[in-house]
């Protein structure tokens, strides 16, 4: 059971480790690629970060909303008592009275509870949903009860908090999302920005907005993007030309396929959307910096927003913002945050934002929050989530952008085997899916030796995805033999192949308890793992050699 030592190896020696890890960090403050989210300054800040809103609190059930969703984007489990604490708060706030609410915790109690477990909050949920339709105004914005106006910074909000509930599988009115729509195209200023109690146009022609500012400009551009993806008008989810892997064939339906996006029954055009976007963006071009007078924490994570859905709208959206070339964006702000936090891990700034909200608002910015909502999302077919809801049936399987297209499951399985090393790392991962289709009794007898010897080769590769999907396969082989082969790969370099070897060493042992591991493990953690997967592997098979 010797593993044979590549250079490319998961596992690999002291030095060599060492040596590797001196390049990664030299490789992370490179000045031509900046900063990602895996960068050691900043996950030192966010896990200060981290450390201060565990203890803190919040009067607002949105203020505790904004904590539990730094936590939850951090990727801490979902028993963090702090986490629990949220859910558990702000659904009986829900329950108690969400017609009571004001507009952001409305929106921020929807999202965090759509994301921690909507299964389970599902109830609250829709009672939030029904509370913030009713608040809507007639000309489709959301703002103070008194006033006939809608309010920029609250309708953004009610804009996110629509998106994130459709695509944990929530319904919410057409008519609705139209509206909010239409609102956002008739309250721009001629500037290309946005105001704060808007005027809304007779037309779609700009008019004079009072309260012009960067944050509003993030909030008002950074909401029409969304808005543009829930209605289908993104070149991303409409167009139809993507690669699909090669070994796969198309079978074509008479009638459209349950994947395809249905046409969206809407007045907004597609054209003025546009011309409001791209009056938007070179007003931002224009006007760029990380540093406003006012609400600068607030500012940031709108404005991550609005650039994590602008790329996705261009095609730009990586599938792991952690190897995507930092933009000039992300890294002022991350220097902006490293010279402003303080000892305790705190961010603070002039204006309306109390300490913890802006600390939430910083670790959001950092983490590149919104973008980790949408890769999630583009696991989603049609709105539902993979996890549970809108499974792809038998003969189809998720491709890109998350649309569920209907190929045949390919057969017999050494005819999938040999077409999983001839795919790109995105298609790989499809296929793998089309193979866990297959069963757990089929699954090991196609699982030759042979084969199981091919992924073992793949954990070397120096793709995550291909690593990933090695892990699976030799998960899904049964074999206690792979067992020694897989405990190297929780030491790998990347989050999510650590994660899913530790899920997949749990799930071939059945020791699903397994060792205690957490979702955002440190070194001396992954070690620890190691140790403890290697102790317990020869308590059952004494002459294994490591």
């Amino acid at each position: 059971m010797k593993r044979k030592v590549s250079h490319r190896a998961v596992s690999r020696p002291a030095g060599t480790l060492a040596a590797g890890w001196v390049a990664v960090l030299v490789f992370c403050v490179s000045p031509s690629l900046g900063y990602t989210t895996k960068s050691p300054e900043v996950v030192q800040m966010v896990d200060r970060a981290t450390n201060y809103l565990r203890r803190a609190g919040h009067a607002k059930p949105g203020g505790m909303a904004l904590i539990g969703l730094a936590l939850l984007k951090n990727k801490l489990p979902l028993s963090e008592p702090k986490m629990v604490e949220v859910a558990e708060s702000i659904a009986q706030s829900a329950r108690g009275g969400a017609a009571n609410m004001d507009i952001y915790s409305t929106g921020l109690c929807i999202i965090y509870l759509a994301s921690y477990d909507p299964d389970k909050y599902r109830g609250e949920v829709e009672t939030l949903l029904r509370a913030l339709e009713a608040k809507q105004k007639p000309h489709g914005g959301w703002g103070y009860p008194a006033s006939k106006r809608g309010d920029t910074s609250m309708t953004q909000y009610g804009v996110l908090s629509v998106w994130e509930a459709k695509q944990a599988g929530f319904k919410v009115p057409q008519t609705v999302i139209n509206r909010m729509a239409t609102w956002l195209l008739k309250t721009q200023d001629p500037s290309g920005a946005w105001g704060y109690q808007a005027k809304t146009s007779d037309t779609f022609q700009p008019i004079p907005q009072s309260g012009v500012r960067h944050s509003l400009a993030a909030a008002g551009l950074g909401s029409t993007y969304i808005c543009a993806h829930l209605l289908g008008m993104n070149p991303e989810v409409s167009s139809g030309g993507e690669r699909q892997p090669s070994a796969l064939k198309e079978v074509r339906q008479p009638q459209p396929r349950r994947g395809n996006r249905p046409k969206i029954n809407t007045n907004v055009a597609p054209d003025v959307l546009r011309t409001v976007q791209n009056r938007g963006n070179a007003w931002m071009e224009k006007n760029y910096t990380v540093r406003p007078e006012a609400e600068a924490l607030y500012y940031l994570y709108a404005l991550e927003r609005y650039h994590s859905f602008r790329e996705l709208a261009e095609g730009k959206a990586n599938r792991d913002p952690a190897r995507q070339e930092a933009p000039k964006w992300y890294n002022d702000g991350v220097g902006f945050l490293k010279d402003l936090q303080a000892k305790d891990g705190s961010w603070s700034w002039t204006g309306q934002c109390d300490t913890v909200v802006n600390t939430a608002f910083g670790t959001l910015f950092l983490l590149r929050s919104t973008q980790k909502s949408i890769q999630r999302s583009r696991g989603f077919g049609d709105g539902r989530l993979i996890g549970g809801l809108g499974l792809p049936k038998k003969g189809e399987f998720l491709g890109r952008g998350g649309q569920i297209v209907s190929k045949p499951l390919l057969g017999p399985g050494p005819a999938l085997i040999a077409a999983l090393g001839e795919q790109e790392a995105e298609d790989l991962t499809a296929l793998v899916e089309q193979f866990d289709r297959l069963g757990d009794r089929k699954r090991p007898e196609l699982l030759t030796s042979k084969h199981q010897k091919r992924f073992k080769t793949l954990l070397c590769d120096p793709s995550p995805e291909k690593r990933i999907a090695a892990v699976r396969m030799l998960v899904f082989s049964g074999n206690l033999d792979n067992v020694p082969t897989l405990i190297p790969a929780l030491k790998d370099p990347d989050l999510d192949v650590v994660l899913a070897t530790r899920d997949g060493l749990r799930r071939l042992t059945r020791r699903f308890g397994g060792f205690d591991l957490p979702d955002n493990p440190t070194p001396e953690d992954k070690l620890r793992a190691v140790r403890q997967w290697k102790k317990w592997y020869l308590s059952i098979r004494p002459d294994t050699e490591f």
